[in-house]
């Protein structure tokens, strides 16, 4: 937690993924370190991990029935919901376009953070930009590209190969689809109107 506090990046495991990731709220801009180690552009969003979903709801985040209903259903897991930000919102200070990619984690090493303290981890792949995804599972190239660069490395823990999450946009009128992955369009359709 030190290292995340002090503005470090580190790289866990996910139930999905490897990730990289940063207190984006540490001094020292860490998200835009990220951007740079990984060579995507500083305005592309991160998708963030939370504790749960009240952290929302303590963050000034309204809570939309249908995030709600996704939630209950599919968190923790491999599902990455978009939700609007207000203004007054404390997390809106770290939004490009109002909006936020959020997902609960299962992945015990993200449980552990997050039972230590309640805060967002900014969250990405750890493979260069524009790589096959499969790069941010092979922890030899994620050791050549990043170990280096980064302040805690932990390579324990990973054992599944599962799609990335799904990302669901629900900011507009009707949901919309925006990657499918882990979880497939007819597993969302049936708790929800997709």
């Amino acid at each position: 937690m030190k290292t995340l506090a002090g503005g470090g990046i580190i790289i866990y495991p996910t139930e999905t993924l490897y990730g990289i990731g940063c207190d984006p709220f540490a001094p020292g801009q860490p998200t835009g370190k990220i951007a740079g180690i990984k060579g995507r552009p500083k305005e592309q969003p991160f998708i963030f991990l939370i504790p749960d979903i009240h952290f929302l709801e303590e963050n000034a985040i309204a809570v939309p029935p249908a995030a709600m209903v996704l939630a209950k259903r599919f968190w923790p897991g491999p599902l990455t919901l978009i939700l609007n930000v207000p203004k007054a919102s404390s997390l809106a200070k770290i939004t490009w376009k109002q909006t936020l990619a959020v997902r609960v984690s299962p992945h015990p090493f993200v449980r552990a953070l997050f039972a230590r303290r309640r805060f967002l981890l900014a969250s990405t792949s750890a493979n260069i930009s524009g790589d096959n995804e499969d790069t941010a599972r092979d922890l030899r190239k994620i050791e050549r590209n990043f170990s280096s660069l980064v302040d805690l490395f932990v390579t324990e823990g990973y054992k599944e190969k599962i799609p990335p999450s799904t990302i669901l946009d629900l900011t507009k009128k009707c949901p919309e689809i925006v990657r499918e992955g882990a979880i497939k369009t007819s597993e969302l359709a049936s708790v929800c109107k997709i």
